[in-house]
């Protein structure tokens, strides 16, 4: 009686497991194929931010189940895991362009999330990056108040009217700014005029709206649609930098990159997910990001330290194209 008892038992629990190992591939071999229908519905697209956690998910469950269960289920996981493998591998098996001999423009992008404790520490660290151009996200009037610690930077815009957080920029040297409406709810997108030696760049400074719900999604559609539009109506080379609050592997991402004609600054240079910086690095995701015109190229790009809020800081530094 014993011992079918715990032949029973070891039943169930073999039951148990194989069905949480057949529901969670189950769900995320579904993500990762909704997450290719993106411009179908905002769900599939949100569904695409998480092709990194799929593909590390299906392969632990596609091993598991092979194991344990039937391989050719199993195999099926593991297809799911290589599919998402393949969305992956640009960022680390891609490259950048080379680059023309001559000056480059160092950009630093940080979602400083309105704290402005960390306001010392965040100045020290870009004096130490020595970047060009620096882009502040979501700062607060104190920061734009905090002139003499930005030394030898100055900030090239202010914070609109109506709001109460919006983004910074900083330059080493005299540029031209100024703020673009981007869509009809409030935002603050700054457009710069840089230059990389004597060839002239516009770069676009943005925080993307969130899209983690279908009112939400809708506006950031038309925040990406307008600002590819502004994109495409510039001559000279364009960057677009700032929090994009979603991954490269989403349709909106892609839509501007591939509309615009911009290339990825990621590519070749890994993951860098930069939020949230205070989890443990599998639940971290891509968020920050910059693109750049074609006849630009990436030298350099990395993240800094976790300066104590949710982004870390994304630092690229661009040249031209040779």
């Amino acid at each position: 009686m014993a011992k079918y008892k715990s032949s029973a038992g070891l039943a169930v629990g073999q039951g148990v497991i194989g069905f949480a190992l057949i529901a969670t591939g189950t769900i995320c071999a579904l993500g990762t194929l909704l997450g290719f229908f993106g411009s179908t519905w905002w769900l599939f697209d949100y569904a695409a931010n998480f092709r990194a956690h799929f593909a590390v998910v299906l392969l632990i469950v596609a091993l598991a189940y092979s194991l344990l269960f039937s391989k050719t289920t199993g195999l099926f996981f593991m297809v799911m895991a290589m599919v998402n493998g393949l969305v992956l591998m640009p960022a680390y098996l891609g490259g950048p362009a080379p680059a023309a001999a001559g000056d480059d423009l160092t950009i630093v992008s940080f979602n400083v999330g309105q704290r402005a404790s960390i306001r010392d520490t965040t100045f020290r660290w870009i004096d130490s990056v020595d970047p060009d151009l620096v882009v502040l996200v979501e700062a607060t009037s104190d920061w734009f108040r905090a002139t003499e610690m930005a030394e030898p930077y100055q900030f090239l815009n202010g914070l609109a009217p109506e709001r109460s957080y919006g983004i910074a920029v900083l330059a080493r040297e005299d540029l031209d700014a100024e703020l673009v409406r981007v869509t009809s709810a409030r935002d603050n997108t700054v457009r710069v005029e840089a230059r990389i030696g004597d060839k002239p760049v516009v770069v676009y400074t943005v925080q993307s709206p969130p899209s983690s719900n279908e009112a939400d999604a809708s506006i950031r559609s038309e925040y990406f649609a307008n600002l590819t539009r502004l994109v495409n109506q510039e001559t000279e080379a364009a960057v677009v930098v700032g929090d994009f609050q979603s991954t490269h592997w989403t349709h909106t991402f892609n839509s501007l990159a591939g509309e615009a004609d911009l290339v990825n600054s990621l590519d070749g240079f890994g993951l860098q997910s930069s939020w949230p910086a205070d989890r443990w690095r599998f639940f971290r995701m891509p968020f920050d990001h910059l693109l750049h015109s074609e006849d630009l190229t990436t030298v350099d790009r990395y993240l800094g330290p976790t300066l104590g809020v949710e982004h870390r800081p994304m630092v690229v530094q661009l040249a031209i194209a040779g």
